[in-house]
């Protein structure tokens, strides 16, 4: 195996630091495990070329919360140069170069065609202006005669009601019976239950479901794997982005904050207290049991 170069091992670290594996990284940047390997390692002639050195570095950084420029610019001795793909000139030479064809075809246009179309676009004109006219015309007809018409219906309805009153006994009030009041819900309730290293278990009672918002102070990087180990979501949020996820089928949750002083997380719009210090525990796991309307124990 070749010894971890400078940025290979810079590399390694953060992924480690993020609890990702390489299968795990493979699946967020789609680069395959062995070029990230190789990547880690500094074999860089196992990779397609120069240009796709470069692009890998740039989406493995990105992927662990590293600055992929800053990155390529302080280890620039290591990686090899890109080589630009330089557009042929001929080829924009030809785009450039009007269509001596096309254009005399223009100047040969027949006038008669010009003159057809101007007759065509004020026929569409006077049929649309016609289209117009009809509904408003017919509308300002029934306008007239709806009114009459109200007022015949309600002196009909007038007439028919005094008749009623006078047919009908004056009826007793009927007794409205109250409801009892419903009994309140109990309020959402999230704690912390126990707490092991970067790991704190937390349990969520008395939720209807499980939204889950999670806002960017600053650059954070973020993963979101249900119980069973399965990657829900993984990225960097930039300032001022806001993820949600809709967690309301998973039973477990686990939440890995690469910064915490940087990410507000919410649950169903309640603002979600960190079980340790942000400030000195930067890197934090929330490992949420979704327990839904279960009662808590004694």
């Amino acid at each position: 195996m070749l010894a971890l170069t400078e940025l290979g091992r810079k590399l390694q670290e953060a992924r480690e630091a993020k609890g990702l594996s390489l299968d795990e990284l493979q699946d967020v940047t789609k680069i395959q495990k062995r070029y990230l390997a190789s990547i880690e390692e500094g074999n860089y002639g196992v990779l397609p070329g120069d240009f796709y050195v470069r692009a890998f570095i740039k989406q493995y950084a990105e992927a662990v919360g590293l600055d992929p420029e800053e990155m390529l610019a302080e280890h620039r001795g290591e990686v090899p140069a890109a080589v630009q793909d330089v557009p042929s000139r001929i080829q924009k030479s030809k785009e450039t170069v009007p269509n001596s064809t096309s254009s005399r075809i223009m100047d040969y246009m027949p006038k008669a065609l010009i003159g057809l179309l101007v007759i065509a676009v004020a026929v569409g004109i006077w049929l649309v202006s016609q289209a117009l006219y009809n509904p408003k015309k017919q509308q300002a007809e029934q306008g007239s005669v709806k009114p009459q018409v109200e007022m015949q219906k309600s002196a009909d309805s007038a007439l028919q009601g005094e008749a009623k009153a006078q047919e009908k006994p004056a009826e007793k009030p009927v007794e409205k019976k109250t409801e009892p009041a419903a009994p309140a819900k109990p309020a959402q309730e999230l704690k912390a239950v126990s707490t092991s290293g970067k790991t704190s278990t937390m349990e969520l009672r008395n939720n209807e479901g499980f939204m889950l918002e999670i806002t960017a102070k600053d650059r954070c990087y973020i993963d979101i794997k249900n119980g069973d180990g399965k990657l829900l979501f993984s990225g960097t949020l930039q300032p001022n982005e806001t993820k949600t996820q809709d967690l309301s089928a998973e039973d477990v949750v686990r939440l890995n904050i690469g910064s915490t002083p940087n990410a507000a997380v919410k649950i169903n719009g309640q603002a979600v207290q960190y079980p340790q210090d942000p400030d000195s525990n930067y890197h934090q796991i929330l490992l949420i049991k979704n327990m839904r309307t279960q009662p808590a124990q004694q």
